[in-house]
């Protein structure tokens, strides 16, 4: 009986471990999470349109963006051995995720200051072959319409990526073929203009693949290789300033002698009005009665030229 009860056990286990043996493993679902900033593709990895085709085209591609915010990745059954359970759950669909989120960098010489610790400064040189460097800053982000576009161009890469390799080496290769037509004040003086030609052009070229440039432009000033450059600019802007503020005190000396002579002539046409007034208003009339009432008052008067005569008119009683 006991030997009975034996055998029934271990008839139970093989049978048990047959039926687990022929049982394939749970399928456990798998899903992926896509952020308010992700853009989304759910490629095949089997069948027609497998990955290769699929980025064969835009069109082609944008028809596996997915709308979801959660996605569930499909697996199918693939057999590696005789036993019924001898194999895996494998998925026939990949999630390739573009992350539109803006990026942002410093190109600059001081580790302090820059997006990274070494020297990423832009370097060029002038017309005269003078060597300088400037700092420039860079953002730039993946709209959700242009997602399909920049992910038939740059495969699986990312923005960062792009940042620090394209973008990087556009800016510098226009920077550099405009500054070497210039010589280095004139440099200065059409730094706007450069600019301008940069971050037009880097702007278009990286529109046509799907990304959108927010900011270009040039950080701090220009770092000369030499620095006795920087110093004659410097004692030249000082001598400069100088000769501004001279200019602007002999304005003033001027407008002040200026003004005082003004004065001058006013006060002495005044005073020569008021003589040609008083002139005027000695008539013979005036004369006449002036000299009837000096008569009157002192005797007999004779005006003859410019002496005067005065008769008392007792005496010659």
């Amino acid at each position: 009986m006991k030997r009975v009860k034996i055998l029934l056990f271990v008839a139970t286990l093989v049978v048990m471990a047959g039926s687990m043996a022929s049982c394939k493993p749970y399928d456990k679902p798998e899903f992926v999470e896509i952020t308010a900033s992700q853009t989304a593709f759910l490629i095949p990895l089997v069948g027609d349109t497998s990955d290769q085709a699929v980025f064969e085209s835009e069109e082609l591609l944008e028809k596996t963006k997915v709308a979801t915010k959660r996605v569930r990745i499909p697996h199918e059954w693939v057999k590696k051995g005789r036993m019924p359970s001898s194999g895996e759950y494998m998925p026939t669909e990949t999630i390739i995720i573009v992350e539109r989120k803006p990026e942002t960098r410093e190109w600059t010489s001081e580790k302090d200051k820059g997006t990274s610790a070494v020297n990423q400064a832009i370097y060029a040189e002038s017309k005269e072959s003078i060597g300088f460097s400037v700092g420039m800053n860079c953002t730039a982000q993946i709209d959700e319409k242009n997602a399909t576009k920049f992910l038939y161009r740059y495969n699986n890469k990312t923005l960062s990526d792009i940042m620090d390799t394209e973008i990087r080496a556009r800016v510098e290769s226009d920077f550099v073929e405009q500054c070497a037509k210039y010589t280095l004040n004139e440099i200065l003086q059409n730094k706007e203009i450069i600019m301008n030609y940069v971050r037009d052009d880097v702007t278009s070229y990286f529109s046509e693949r799907g990304i959108t440039i927010n900011n270009l432009g040039m950080k701090e000033g220009l770092t000369y290789e030499d620095e006795t450059i920087q110093q004659a600019i410097n004692d030249k802007f000082s001598s400069e300033q100088k000769i501004v503020t001279q200019k602007n005190n002999n304005k003033v000396i001027l407008s002040k002698a200026q003004a005082e002579a003004d004065a001058k002539i006013l006060a002495a046409e005044a005073d020569a009005k008021s003589n040609k007034l008083l002139s005027a208003s000695i008539t013979q009339e005036l004369i006449d009665m002036k000299l009837a009432e000096a008569r009157l008052a002192n005797g007999w008067v004779t005006v003859d030229g410019a002496g005067t005569t005065i008769v008392d008119a007792k005496d010659n009683k």
